[in-house]
């Protein structure tokens, strides 16, 4: 029996730090079918940092309010290993920590096409390397092609 030398690329797991249950659910069925794997979820920071402390995480999608709780310490540890992320609102980019002020912000409400465009700037491909890419730079949802890289996030221009 000959084993498999080429197996197959490592899906990049992304974690969900959002306290709107419907949107959280709406977030990682979205990512799932691009072709992502969750991390997690969480609605609270203390379980988003727990999270963080125990799972390999290669990009994150942060709400920025979590109720009374700002994301700030979650956004801290994600840029201190350099690890990708943008911020989710409703609010505008006014409630973004101001260190990170440079990310880029999903506004809530948000659609398909938005969030697959923010997806592909910030995290690239949802595989390792870079296989799971249709050389033609578009993502399929059943029947539509939709655009991979047109930017449609707000850039938080600082203070």
């Amino acid at each position: 029996m000959v084993a498999d030398t080429e197996a197959a690329p490592k899906k990049q797991r992304i974690l969900i730090v959002e306290d709107e249950p419907f949107i959280a659910l709406a977030l990682e069925a979205m990512l799932l079918e691009l072709g992502f794997d969750v991390a997690g979820s969480a609605a609270q920071l203390s379980v988003a940092l727990e999270l963080i402390g125990r799972e390999q995480i290669d990009g994150a999608i942060l709400d920025v309010n979590l109720g009374s709780q700002k994301i700030g310490p979650v956004a801290d540890i994600l840029a201190a290993r350099a690890c990708p992320f943008f911020f989710t609102t409703g609010y505008g980019i006014s409630g973004i920590p101001a260190r990170h002020a440079g990310r880029a912000v999903l506004q809530k409400p948000f659609g398909w096409e938005q969030l697959c465009s923010l997806l592909r700037a910030e995290f690239g491909s949802p595989v390792d390397d870079r296989r799971g890419s249709e050389a033609d730079g578009t993502l399929s949802r059943g029947d539509r092609r939709l655009p991979a890289r047109r930017t449609t996030s707000i850039r938080n221009p600082g203070p």
